[in-house]
């Protein structure tokens, strides 16, 4: 019987702490050991972004890990890493390695120039 105040007290901490409602962001967690695909995008522009979604689909068949923990930022999120990563706008993509953007691609591009620099950059061995 001593316990019970103890375990009423324990009781009500633990349900008004989970009773917290404040929404909490989720930081852009990069690991600097792996080379990370960063894709800015905003599906109200999904036009301007179908070279990028292609791009996307054709790298998949090579580099399926890389692109299953591929980040993407939507519009909204974007403006706290435009500054970040020094980007104006959706579309881009970048491949960032230990604190450095190894490529970068901003804007309306065809495919190929999306592919060809991101593949080179997720085939070197650095």
């Amino acid at each position: 019987m001593k316990g019970l105040p103890l375990i009423i007290i324990i009781s009500i901490l633990l349900m008004t702490s989970s009773c917290n409602h404040k929404e909490t962001k989720e930081e852009l967690m990069i690991d600097d050991s792996v080379k990370q695909i960063i894709f800015f995008s905003d599906h109200n522009q999904y036009e301007q972004e179908v070279s990028y979604y292609d791009a996307i689909i054709e790298l998949k068949r090579s580099f399926p890990e890389e692109i299953k923990n591929m980040k993407i930022i939507t519009a909204s999120d974007s403006k706290n890493y435009y500054t970040n990563f020094d980007i104006e706008g959706c579309p881009a993509i970048l491949i960032v390695y230990q604190d450095e953007v190894l490529v970068e691609v901003k804007g309306v591009v065809p495919r190929e120039q999306i592919v060809q620099p991101v593949a080179n950059a997720l085939d070197s061995g650095m």
